[in-house]
């Protein structure tokens, strides 16, 4: 739990703010964080930085007051007082048109499952001394950059709604290295993920870039020529993928004003191929395991298309209200778990016998052309190889997919057996992490290529 000094006077102004007939939600939110950016081949950004921030919201019937505090709780009186400025700003604010749900911790929550010590006080020389070990092996002569972001969050949430208490802390990291050619330009990358210090290993990368490199130092590229084709994608691929069409395809806003792509079906009709199936799961120990929304709400398991059937939507608390619907407990970030299939633990032989692949490990600037019909554009960039027959065959010049959801998620022809871990924080904002469970690569055929650069 919070500590206790901290946790008592924010107790003490939520129980005084609510003897005043105030209706008010505080949250705490601490971070711990890290980054390193790394450019020409050595430590360019170095910097640490401990966060807290208080977000204070009060409702007044159908109009609402925020403010938020940047630094550490003194008092109780100094949380009563941000609880008081919101209220005054609730009071001249404008009305909404619904009436706004007050966050309500439903369900009392105190979890740590995945915190790790050694990660939130990892000395940064430990990531200097893997990049330099990857640097050396897999070769000086090239250019790298990079970054990796660390560090730990604590997030606390109470209301005058009643007296319980949600609390959640966890550690996350986000590893990452670009290998570019310094004449031909070409450019690998390599990530990794993980909550834990020993998470990041360096031979890992350095079996993954040396194995392009090869193929990339020795093999000239190739121009793909518009068309169908069928494509491998990789985890980081699939996960960009999936994060867009749920998005754009159960999120309850979208749907209720007739904007997103499945807004022409009800829950119940078959939007995807039969072989897909993704759910809301906090639980799986490849995400980060976020246990409670902004709302107070416990969140489980929430399926939103199974066997390739619309299952269910998401409402955030706004919308919600709005539309008069029960909130799903989704004002944070889901916890995407696309559910395997039988593929082999190589994509390699999964292809075998298929001719000619397209293997992209991810999709970069991507876009949405027209969302109400789930159109996506993207391109491949980093390390993106042709396949014969379940071998490399040559390296790919950057290559734009134009396409459908319903197209790429219609014909999934194989979906790897093993499930990982991808990371898709954003390490712009306030430390909130999230990461998918998806499936090592999926086989998809009859994906549009659209266009084709003519170097990498």
């Amino acid at each position: 739990m919070l500590d206790s000094g901290t946790r008592e006077m924010i107790l003490e102004a939520r129980d005084d703010a609510r003897r005043r007939g105030l209706r008010a939600s505080v949250m705490l939110h601490r971070e711990n964080s890290h980054l390193m950016r790394i450019g020409n081949n050595s430590v360019s950004l170095n910097t640490s930085e401990k966060l807290t921030r208080l977000d204070v919201r009060v409702l007044d019937g159908n109009r609402e007051g925020t403010h938020t505090v940047l630094g550490e709780v003194r008092s109780a009186a100094q949380v009563l007082e941000s609880i008081e400025l919101s209220a005054r700003k609730a009071a001249s604010a404008v009305p909404k048109d619904y009436t706004p749900m007050l966050a309500e911790v439903r369900e009392g929550v105190d979890e740590s499952p995945q915190y790790d010590a050694a990660l939130e006080n990892l000395d940064p020389s430990v990531k200097a001394r893997i990049y330099a070990e990857i640097f050396e092996a897999v070769g000086s002569s090239y250019n790298y950059s990079g970054s990796w972001s660390s560090g730990s969050m604590e997030v606390y949430l109470v209301s005058t709604a009643n007296d319980r208490e949600a609390y959640h802390r966890g550690t996350d990291q986000l590893f990452s290295v670009v290998l570019k050619h310094p004449e031909a330009k070409w450019e690998l990358q390599d990530e990794q993920t993980g909550w834990k210090a020993g998470d990041i290993a360096a031979e890992a990368t350095i079996e993954r870039l040396k194995r392009y490199a090869d193929l990339y130092e020795k093999v000239p590229g190739i121009r793909i020529e518009p068309g169908e084709y069928t494509v491998v994608f990789g985890p980081s691929a699939l996960a960009e993928l999936a994060m867009f069409a749920l998005m754009t395809g159960v999120n309850g806003r979208l749907y209720e004003e007739k904007m997103s792509w499945t807004a022409q079906n009800a829950v119940g009709d078959r939007v995807l191929g039969e072989n897909i199936t993704v759910v809301d799961d906090p639980g799986n120990a490849l995400t980060f395991m976020y246990g409670f929304d902004a709302g107070g709400i416990r969140r489980r398991k929430f399926p939103v298309i199974e066997a390739g059937r619309l299952s269910a939507l998401i409402y955030d608390m706004a919308t919600a209200a709005k539309y008069g619907k029960e909130p799903t407990g989704h004002e944070c970030e889901p916890s995407i778990s696309i559910a395997c299939g039988t593929g082999p633990e190589s994509p390699m032989e999964a292809v075998k016998g298929m001719g000619r692949a397209l293997f992209i490990p991810a999709i970069h600037y991507m876009n949405l052309p027209n969302v109400s019909k789930g159109v996506f554009t993207g391109s491949s960039r980093f390390s993106a190889v042709v396949l014969e027959d379940g071998r490399m065959a040559a390296p790919m010049f950057s290559t734009r997919i134009t396409d459908s959801f319903q197209n790429v998620f219609g014909n999934v022809a194989v979906l790897s057996s093993r499930q990982v871990s991808v990371n898709g924080s954003n390490t712009y904002g306030r430390r909130s992490p999230v990461a998918a469970a998806v499936p090592s690569y999926a086989v998809v055929e009859k994906v549009r290529i659209t266009d084709c650069a003519e170097s990498f």
